[in-house]
């Protein structure tokens, strides 16, 4: 786990409404109780700031049934 908190950004192609936004933040919030989720409905993404490693926040998701991706952001 992280000691400071990390900005992630994540693709999940079937997010389409309320109810699936809910199931990640719960999903998230079962590992992390002071998370943040923010999501977008029309791309289909979701910014988490959480205290834990990307690959921790990837594994959550899968298993929370929502097949995220990971959003390359640019250098520089």
């Amino acid at each position: 786990m992280h000691r400071f908190q990390a900005d992630n950004l994540f693709h999940i192609p079937k997010m389409m409404c309320d109810r699936c936004v809910a199931a990640l933040t719960s999903a998230l919030h079962a590992i992390d109780e002071v998370a943040r989720a923010e999501a977008d409905l029309m791309a289909r993404t979701v910014r988490v700031v959480s205290r834990h490693y990307e690959s921790a926040l990837l594994r959550t998701l899968h298993e929370a049934g929502l097949h995220a991706e990971p959003v390359l952001k640019p250098l520089g």
